[in-house]
């Protein structure tokens, strides 16, 4: 697939913080899913995080998980949980990760390569978008750009 501009915007979301090594950004996607089960609360939207790469160990991120939910929530009794009432990015360019890389880094350098070429100044946060078609994932990767972002 091709790179292309595209906008990511959902209202009503649940959001989760973690930093994390890169390899297990899994675990946190599970907890997330498994709290809206647990909670009761209806899930509308894929589940997605940005990363932030630490600056002092290229293994370890910040991971910020998002998951879209049909409405308004009280999550107080939850300190991992926060409830945000809308996410947007304007512009950002997008890679659908999972039909030419086999890893986001591979992804998100393509897509620096891209904004190098094309004089685009991006935002150092990737998004990864978690698609579930057939019960395989497919993963599109928003890089923000610069002055664009939440």
């Amino acid at each position: 697939m091709s790179i292309e501009v595209r906008t990511l915007s959902f209202d009503h979301l649940i959001v989760h913080e973690t930093t994390e090594r890169k390899t297990e950004w899994q675990e946190a996607f599970f907890l997330m899913e498994n709290f809206t089960l647990n909670e009761e609360i209806y899930k509308n939207g894929p589940v997605f995080f940005s990363v932030k790469t630490d600056e002092k160990d290229e293994t370890m991120g910040h991971f910020t998980y998002y998951l879209p939910i049909n409405e308004a929530v009280q999550i107080a009794e939850h300190p991992d949980f926060r409830y945000l009432d809308r996410f947007q990015i304007e512009r950002a360019l997008v890679l659908r990760q999972a039909d030419e890389e086999l890893e986001f880094k591979a992804a998100y350098e393509k897509l620096q390569a891209y904004a190098v070429h094309n004089a685009i100044e991006l935002e150092d946060t990737y998004y990864c978008v978690l698609l579930e078609v057939y019960g395989e994932y497919i993963v599109d990767l928003y890089v923000p750009f610069k002055g664009t972002g939440r």
